[in-house]
């Protein structure tokens, strides 16, 4: 008896402790899934009276989420997440996650809540680039204090794209413009032109952009059928064109001094 009674308290244990191991690594795994849940941002600008809509990631069906502003004199928060700018200041905006009635997770984002952007001017009108290398525009915008970004727009992707922090990228050879616009519709232009190697470097040397693009004009008017032989001249024209620019769309950014023309300038390639 005392043997039977031996086995069947081992296989106690046994069960017991396979019981807590399976607890356990439940645990483990409900912890690791807190840590999955993921805010969009951590840190946002909003403009007075502007919005912006929070959205919390990883979350499973049953799962749902309740947010709260630290300051609803600053910014209020909707039930899905839409933060409304109130008045000028900084709070957190937290997004609790329940899960069965339970708050498994908190995320919080830094919202600073700023005034809008009036005007805009780029620090360079005209860019020169090599085929492949990249530029960081730069932004003056007015007022200095404003929490609005710009919204970047190239006119021609093909030949040169931009990014939303305003880096150009040089694609292919040709002339585009690129736009950097506010959200009240002004906006600021730069013109950029895209060389290849050979053109770059005689660029370098001191040769105009006027004049390269003018030779490359005339050995393609000299190389094509006279009736096709306005295609190199219709592309300049369209490059010094502003017919067809884009209507201003949304956009932040402001410009507060006026920022003279710079034509061929050597600096526009700093790598």
């Amino acid at each position: 008896m005392s043997k039977i009674s031996d086995i069947f308290r081992s296989a106690g244990w046994i069960l017991f402790f396979g019981l807590c191991i399976i607890l356990l690594s439940g645990n483990v795994k409900a912890s690791a899934d807190e840590n999955d849940f993921k805010l969009n941002v951590s840190d946002v600008n909003i403009t007075k009276d502007g919005s912006y809509r929070l959205k919390v990631y990883n979350l499973s069906p049953e799962q749902n989420v309740i947010y709260r502003s630290g300051n609803s004199g600053i910014a209020m928060v909707s039930r899905t997440g839409k933060v409304t700018g109130l008045s000028y200041g900084e709070t957190v905006i937290t997004a609790t996650v329940i899960d069965e009635g339970t708050a498994i997770a908190n995320l919080q984002c830094n919202v600073t809540i700023g005034p809008a952007a009036v005007s805009i001017k780029l620090t360079k009108t005209n860019l020169v680039l090599k085929e492949g290398r990249q530029k960081l525009l730069t932004t003056v915008i007015l007022p200095l204090n404003t929490v609005e970004s710009p919204l970047f727009y190239s006119t021609d992707t093909e030949i040169a794209k931009v990014s939303s922090a305003g880096r150009v990228r040089a694609v292919a050879q040709g002339s585009t413009q690129i736009y950097a616009f506010l959200n009240n519709g002004q906006y600021a232009i730069c013109n950029v032109t895209v060389l290849n190697e050979d053109d770059y470097a005689k660029y370098r040397e001191g040769i105009s952009v006027e004049d390269i693009l003018a030779e490359g004009a005339e050995g393609s008017d000299t190389e094509t059928d006279p009736n096709e032989g306005n295609t190199g001249t219709e592309e300049n024209s369209n490059e010094n064109s502003s017919e067809g620019d884009p209507v201003p769309a949304e956009n932040e950014n402001t410009d507060t001094n006026a920022v003279s023309e710079v034509t061929d300038d050597n600096a526009a390639v700093t790598e």
